[in-house]
């Protein structure tokens, strides 16, 4: 009798522990989508916003976005800046973190996009129509965040680390755009493309800048930076600027602070001061 009445039905108290989880996962999840998520790095002074449903603005039908998130430096006001635009298409979160940290700490507003590319099987425009997206994007975004009054200047770098493809020619062409920055680009038919288009157009100064790790993984050489030095190396070197870190792997492990620093060092000492 007195086994009966303290029996315990540890099934059922899992269950309820189980369904209780999952309801604290949804209601998290729902605070995401209808909230802005803030969330500070190492360095208090950053505002960091999350805008989780921006990305329906934008109605391409190959350049897929997600993931919209801005920071700044509340304690920095540097008007003549120009805002970096981070572009990505794989998950190297950790990276991407530091890169925003950095460059918001020195004063620059960043907006990190995720974005996926869908395959078409209309092979004959799919370059124009992609083209077209990656501008329409890129406007949707800026005009976006000026209309949230979080950004008023309108030139803008593009700094991108994904092996989407993007048009230097188009982007280079907008009287906005004060440059771009590449890493570790995969070098495919598509991009080295790009580049020629690049040199086509421009004989000096296309204010486009590449940055390479001179490994990939364990001892193997970077594929892409061999690429980019038979094609373009040294007979291009007057229009197509790179610089090469040669203790670095492709994921650039400990070596993110140099990244930066070169990032940095870019924007205020090539792009900027072409401008002026």
């Amino acid at each position: 009798m007195l086994d009966d009445i303290f029996h315990i039905d540890w099934i059922f108290i899992d269950t309820i522990i189980i369904v209780l989880l999952f309801l604290l996962l949804f209601s998290v999840k729902f605070f995401k989508i209808t909230h802005r998520w803030r969330y500070s790095f190492s360095n208090q002074a950053l505002d960091h916003y999350y805008f989780p449903k921006a990305h329906e603005r934008v109605k391409n039908q190959l350049v897929l976005t997600k993931k919209w998130t801005f920071t700044r430096n509340s304690n920095v006001n540097v008007s003549n800046y120009p805002l970096i635009l981070v572009i990505r298409m794989n998950n190297k979160r950790k990276f991407q973190r530091i890169l925003t940290e950095g460059l918001s700490s020195y004063g620059f507003n960043v907006i990190n996009i995720k974005v996926k590319i869908k395959h078409s099987s209309k092979k004959v425009v799919i370059e124009k129509e992609l083209i077209n997206e990656w501008n329409s994007l890129i406007s949707t975004v800026r005009e976006y965040f000026n209309q949230a009054e979080l950004v008023i200047k309108t030139n803008y770098i593009v700094l991108n680390y994904s092996k989407s493809y993007l048009s230097y020619k188009a982007i280079l062409s907008d009287i906005n755009n004060n440059g771009i920055i590449l890493v570790n680009p995969n070098l495919n038919r598509q991009n080295l493309k790009n580049y020629f288009d690049i040199i086509k157009e421009f004989s000096t100064n296309p204010q486009i800048y590449t940055i390479f790790s001179r490994k990939s993984m364990f001892l193997l050489k970077n594929r892409n930076l061999k690429i980019y030095l038979k094609e373009f190396y040294p007979q291009y070197t007057h229009i197509l600027k790179f610089s090469t870190i040669y203790k670095a792997k492709h994921s650039f492990k400990f070596y993110e602070t140099i990244v930066l620093s070169i990032i940095i060092d870019i924007i205020e000492n090539k792009l900027l001061s072409s401008k002026t």
